[in-house]
């Protein structure tokens, strides 16, 4: 591990648990911003606990930085391994002053960002008065063999994600890694609300570029009877709403299938506009297809969220 600064031989301004996810990241931001308002001079953010990390955490880290920077706070990084390892995977090396750690027995630690959310059921990270995105559990990691094996579903959505469970097993590590704590991705399952149903699909952000701002949106609905009831929909409108909020993207890109003519049509009901086409990508059936692909910017999700009323679900309230 290259890092930049002398090695630091005193207490941590501020220490992170084992997790910097989607489920600390919010208490991780509360705690940087009452270190912040203290008036401290400086800041530093040690993650050597750190033992895993996804993209909304590293979203986190990276607005509380920036944040440090706006009011004048210099702020430094110590990673853990893993966490380095998700910086590089992000290309955000560059973005912070990284300095070692250098613990002693009596070192006191300062803060803890969150709590260890050991088995608990993780909350909705944002939801309607329909429909509820949340983090999958132990337990529902079966439900992607399941949207793997369906062939519809494969022809429909071609998902990178769906296409590694159907190869490598729902169980396999690097499967299991890349669902629950990939770095340069967010997988959330769609969750119908008092209705009793089980999720229905899920919605997921990949190749998620924090520094640049944008990422990609994939939408994967299990059966077609679901696609009626606007599950799929109303899920997109969210998600694309949190990811504005959490991971403060400027934009969203999805591609479609030409073929696929209700994921276009729901797209564009989305607010997303079309912006190209991947001319004959797409071999299906013996037939090549276009692939469509598609955009939602800034300006035009405030839109779509002004129409929704959708509630700011960032770190910063």
């Amino acid at each position: 591990m290259s890092l930049r600064g002398e090695p630091l031989l005193g207490p941590a301004d501020l220490a992170a648990g084992e997790e910097l996810t989607a489920q600390t990241a919010r208490a991780f931001c509360a705690a940087v911003r009452r270190r912040l308002e203290s008036g401290a001079p400086a800041l530093l953010l040690n993650l050597e606990q750190v033992k895993t990390a996804d993209a909304v955490g590293m979203a986190a880290l990276l607005q509380s930085v920036r944040l440090a920077g706006l009011l004048g706070v210099a702020a430094r990084v110590a990673p853990s391994p893993v966490a380095y390892r998700a910086l590089l995977a992000l290309e955000m090396l560059d973005e912070f002053v990284l300095v070692p750690v250098t613990p002693e027995p009596t070192a006191r630690i300062a803060e803890a960002a969150g709590p260890p959310w050991a088995d608990d059921p993780p909350a909705y990270l944002a939801r309607t008065g329909r429909v509820g995105l949340r983090p999958p559990r132990w337990e529902e990691v079966a439900c992607f063999k399941k949207w793997a094996d369906d062939p519809l579903l494969d022809q429909m959505v071609g998902s990178e994600l769906l296409y590694a469970c159907r190869h490598l097993g729902p169980y396999h590590p690097e499967f299991v890694s890349l669902l629950f704590n990939d770095a340069r991705s967010l997988t959330l399952l769609v969750e119908p609300l008092g209705t009793g149903q089980t999720p229905v699909g899920f919605v997921r952000l990949y190749n998620v570029r924090l520094v640049e701002e944008f990422g990609f949106l994939e939408i994967a609905i299990a059966a077609p009877g679901f696609h009626r009831k606007g599950w799929g929909i109303e899920a997109a409108r969210l998600f694309v709403a949190y990811g504005a909020d959490t991971l403060a993207l400027r934009r969203i890109e999805a591609k479609v299938y030409a073929y696929n003519l209700l994921s276009a049509n729901s797209l564009r009901r989305n607010g997303f506009q079309q912006e190209g086409v991947l001319r004959q990508a797409k071999l299906y059936d013996g037939q090549r297809w276009d692939i469509l692909v598609f955009s939602i910017l800034e300006e035009e999700m405030a839109a779509q969220r002004r129409r929704e009323r959708f509630p700011y679900v960032g770190f910063w309230a």
